[in-house]
């Protein structure tokens, strides 16, 4: 009965010893942030990074055509645009060397109330219309077009499918434009959902929204709130869904800024490591797409 006892004991030890030594430690895991843990096995989203900076370089001013470019997609090649609020229903492609527009593809049946976005996965093109700079849209939309009905040149016309919305939290109009948290000009398509990034006037801050892909009409649910000090205008997904890019600016400074998303786990998109980069030098009236 002692022998027994004492290898129950043993293994309880050994036990305890191997979880020890095999703990998991939280912490920063990017070496190029400033407070890096070289000891760190999984990432807690903690990661804080030095002040960065880039300016880009200008490629090409586009055509008077789509002068109010708001939203990108690369597609067959080609970089696709839509024309904001009020425009005509059609997506342009234009050519990414010379900037001219190589094709027009007219949205049968959409209306263009305030075009903001574009978001792709494998099979189709989704087209947010979903502008809301007063806070009083009560008709919230996205067009779904398929990516194999679009010609590989030339112009021509789809056909769509439409989702129609409301956001989980709007309480009604928002009577003045300053207080509006309910704006949004950002999405992208990944697995079976949409996610939709505000653009907060009241606060500078983005609420990230989950719609189903499948057409219908649908209550957006909020996933999360992250303070993204700028107001969101774009967002895009790598091929891999492993990094999320957010693009925007400060409210009344014109100030052009990136955040990087990365290192996170099943669309968890806030939870890993988030990296701002500011665009100090290309001040504008607004950054799109």
């Amino acid at each position: 009965m002692r022998s027994y006892k004492k290898l129950i004991f043993l293994l309880v030890i050994f036990s305890l010893s191997f979880s020890v030594s095999h703990a998991q430690v939280y912490g920063c895991t990017d070496h190029e942030a400033n407070n890096y843990n070289p000891a760190a096995t999984n990432n807690d989203g903690s990661c804080v990074y030095p002040l960065t900076i880039f300016n880009p370089p200008v490629r090409f001013l586009l055509p008077d055509e789509v002068d109010e470019t708001s939203g990108l997609a690369y597609i067959n090649g080609k970089m696709w645009t839509i024309n904001d609020s009020g425009g005509l229903p059609v997506l342009y492609a234009f050519d990414t060397i010379s900037g001219e527009i190589v094709q027009r593809i007219t949205v049968e049946g959409a209306t263009n109330v305030d075009w903001e976005s574009l978001a792709d996965d494998d099979d189709y093109v989704y087209i947010g219309d979903f502008g809301n700079n007063s806070g009083n849209r009560d008709d919230l939309s996205i067009y779904r077009v398929k990516k194999s009905d679009i010609p590989l040149l030339g112009d021509g016309s789809v056909t769509s499918n439409k989702t129609t919305f409301v956001y989980v939290d709007y309480p009604g109009e928002v009577k003045k434009r300053s207080e509006n948290n309910f704006e949004c000009e950002a999405f992208i398509a990944t697995d079976d959902s949409l996610y939709l990034f505000s653009k907060n006037h009241k606060d500078q801050k983005t609420k990230m929204y989950k719609l189903p892909k499948i057409p219908g009409n649908y209550v957006a649910q909020i996933v999360t709130t992250f303070n993204s000090r700028g107001l969101v205008t774009g967002a895009d997904i790598n091929a891999d869904g492993t990094e999320v890019t957010l693009v925007g600016y400060v409210d009344k400074e014109w100030t052009p800024f990136t955040w990087l998303l990365f290192d996170f786990k099943d669309n968890k998109f806030f939870s890993g490591n988030k990296r701002r980069i500011d665009l100090l030098n290309i001040i504008a009236t607004q950054t799109e797409g």
